[in-house]
């Protein structure tokens, strides 16, 4: 009996402290909490949220103010704000709840220094947004309306789903379905134009100091097709920056490296990338590259006249992004990987392309083990998973060789001194240079941004062209005014392309590669007067915004129809600035748009010039990621090829194969020379 007593004694001691060791570790936990949400304020400015009565009857007004200001800066930026000048007097609001009714005003503010103190009594859960009421004199806290609130939620908040199932529907794009089933192109949007999306899971949100930041930033996302929304960002760039902080970005990243697309633009390599590597995009750049361009569109045609007339091409989707993965490394890296050839002569493609393609598709999740082995995958000691991971680790080394290998060329001298990886090796911005360890990164970012993205839009227009033979017909006559009976443009003749690049610019709009734009919140504030929490993320859906009845309907017909004349320059001087960012917006917009440009164009009036393209009947445009790309593209596109009549491989309703100079046979041969060089080697 006294040995059962000891016994429970001591399970009673055990239990009462592990008891005690919990509670201190909650009020530890609790305590960390509190000590980080009160580092969420802004350390350099206070960010205010002002209620004047007498001019605005329920609404709050953002006021931002340098801490080295004064009551009197306070009030200018007051008056500015608000649109009007009045010598009012500020009271702080208190409230219990961060949505609860005003408990009392304090004393009338005199003093800036008091903004400090008043930051310091806000509960941890509340917005770190000191309210202000400014009138004549103290009102009564009954007249005082409830504070910001967080924007809504966009329907019925599930257990574990939360409000994902917003992103299920018919397309296999999840933001094609939010855009339709919560920004709906009949404009009657049933949450308003931004929303709170709830994740259903908690998030991990880096770049904070702790992962126990506010609540909301855990669980929520902020979906917008708000084009002001896209405007306050703007010019707001401090409080929302773009942060590659979450795990399916940190995932890719492990492949990708820290690229100018691919990082957080708090990283100095992208500050000391984003100096650099824009130079080599601009516009006196990008006609120096019209002969890689041109070359490369010219293989193109040639090998698409071998066809026989009225012969369906499948795999259109391929041949694209062999034609932009050649333009673009050619350009950018000076070398041709010969992969719209080695397509022709049913040749793998380029070593280089099949590594980024495997890596890139690992690390976003579209290679998986049942992708890659099948039923295999359930076989006892297999381990798909390691083999899977085994071989994906092969693959990054590889890639890494690679890059190194074109490094090392290009410092011999052995590849062109004008691509990108010589500008990163000799220039320099504000007497920094590209880190050496940083050159991988930058050119598989340069791949992921520099050819899918391209292929993919040139597929769609190709398609809708096909489809609207009215468009299609205006495409072709401006191209046969400017060419004057050329069979290929020049660099002068690209930018008169006015219409073919509208065309270009509506497939953009409807099926654009980027599907979402984020960017994260800073520190807690207000967004369109709306609270807002630090980590939170703002998800711009493209797709939402681009089929935006409030930019793209009225006279143009419904948003979701193809369009080309919503490009035309009254029309794109009369809509708003920023309903429209299928390349990023601000200092992360994409570097290359003016090359995709040049080469989309000059592809396009090729292409229309020699052949007369047919759909497949009963074909019907679906984007999909199915190839494994980052950017969604025409789900199975192929295409009837017919030459066009009177152009350049028309031969009495037959295609006869395109007419080469002595310069582009020698090209064509060497062409031929590498791929069986690389062929002996891989074998």
């Amino acid at each position: 009996m006294a040995e059962s007593s000891q016994m429970l004694k001591l399970a009673g001691g055990m239990a009462v402290g592990a008891t005690a060791v919990m509670v201190a570790s909650s009020a530890l936990k609790q305590s960390l909490r509190d000590s980080v949400r009160c580092d969420a304020s802004s350390s350099f400015e206070y960010h205010l949220a002002v209620h004047c009565p007498e001019i605005t009857a329920a609404t709050w007004q953002l006021v931002k103010l340098p801490k080295a200001a004064s009551v009197v800066d306070l009030r200018q930026a007051t008056c500015a704000a608000l649109g009007a000048d009045v010598d009012f007097s500020f009271y702080p609001v208190e409230r219990e709840t961060v949505d609860g009714a005003c408990l009392k005003l304090g004393e009338e503010l005199k003093e800036i220094g008091c903004l400090e103190l008043l930051l310091a009594t806000l509960p941890p859960d509340h917005l770190r947004v000191i309210q202000l009421v400014f009138a004549r004199e103290v009102p009564r806290p009954a007249d005082v309306p409830s504070g910001p609130t967080a924007f809504p939620i966009c329907g019925t908040c599930l257990p574990i789903l939360g409000t994902t199932y917003q992103s299920k529907g018919p397309y296999p794009i999840p933001e094609y379905n939010f855009a339709q089933n919560v920004f709906p192109t009949s404009g009657k949007y049933p949450w308003g134009s931004t929303v709170r999306s709830h994740e259903g899971r908690k998030q991990s949100v880096g770049e904070f100091g702790a992962a126990v930041i506010h609540r909301d930033a855990q669980y929520f996302e902020i979906m917008t097709a708000d084009a002001n929304i896209v405007q306050e960002m703007i010019s707001r760039p401090a409080d929302f920056p773009k942060l590659w902080n979450r795990d399916v970005e940190v995932g890719l990243q492990d492949f990708t490296a820290n690229g100018l697309f691919t990082s957080s633009e708090k990283s100095e390599d992208w500050k000391t990338g984003h100096s650099l590597l824009p130079r080599g995009f601009n516009q006196i750049k990008v006609k120096g590259f019209a002969p890689q361009i041109l070359a490369k569109t010219r293989a193109f045609v040639a090998e698409w006249s071998k066809f026989e007339a009225g012969q369906l091409v499948e795999g259109v989707n391929e041949w694209l992004t062999a034609m932009t993965a050649d333009a673009v490394v050619s350009c950018s890296m000076g070398m041709d990987m010969c992969n719209v050839e080695r397509l022709g002569l049913k040749q793998p493609p380029h070593k280089f392309v099949e590594t980024f393609r495997f890596g890139l598709g690992v690390s976003i999740g579209s290679i998986t083990t049942q992708s890659e082995y099948g039923l295999k995958r359930f076989l006892p000691f297999f381990d798909a998973e390691g083999q899977l991971q085994e071989k994906y680790e092969a693959t990054k080394k590889e890639m890494q060789r690679q890059v190194e290998d074109l490094v090392e060329a290009t410092r011999r001298g052995e590849l062109s001194e004008n691509s990108i990886i010589a500008a990163m090796l000799n220039d320099s911005a504000d007497g920094k240079k590209v880190r050496f360890g940083a050159l991988y990164g930058h050119v598989v970012n340069l791949m992921i941004a520099g050819h899918e993205t391209t292929a993919a839009t040139l597929g769609f227009t190709m398609q809708l062209l096909a489809e609207h033979p009215e468009f299609e017909q205006r495409a072709l006559e401006e191209v046969r005014q400017v060419l004057q009976g050329k069979s290929e443009p020049s660099v002068e003749d690209v930018p008169k392309l006015q219409f073919v690049e509208q065309c270009f610019r509506e497939a953009l709009r409807l099926y654009s590669p980027v599907t979402s734009i984020t960017r994260d919140v800073a520190y807690d504030t207000l967004l369109g007067g709306h609270r807002v929490y630090q980590g939170e993320r703002i998800n711009l859906v493209t797709r939402a915004l681009h089929t935006n009845p409030e930019y793209w309907g009225g006279e143009f017909g419904d948003p979701l129809s193809f369009n080309p004349d919503r490009f035309s320059p009254e029309a794109v001087r009369q809509r708003h600035p920023n309903a429209y960012h299928p390349w990023g917006f601000a200092t992360r917009a994409c570097i290359g748009s003016q090359f995709a440009l040049f080469e989309a164009k000059t592809f396009l009036a090729s292409m229309l010039i020699h052949f007369q393209l047919k759909g497949v009947p009963g074909y019907k445009m679906v984007a999909n990621c199915e190839g494994g790309g980052a950017a969604p593209s025409p789900e199975k596109l192929a295409f009837h090829i017919f030459p066009r009549p009177g152009g350049p491989v028309w031969s009495d309703g037959t295609m006869k194969p395109l007419c080469v100079s002595d310069t582009e046979a020698t090209e064509a041969t060497e062409a031929e020379d590498v791929i069986q060089d690389d062929a002996s080697d891989s074998s």
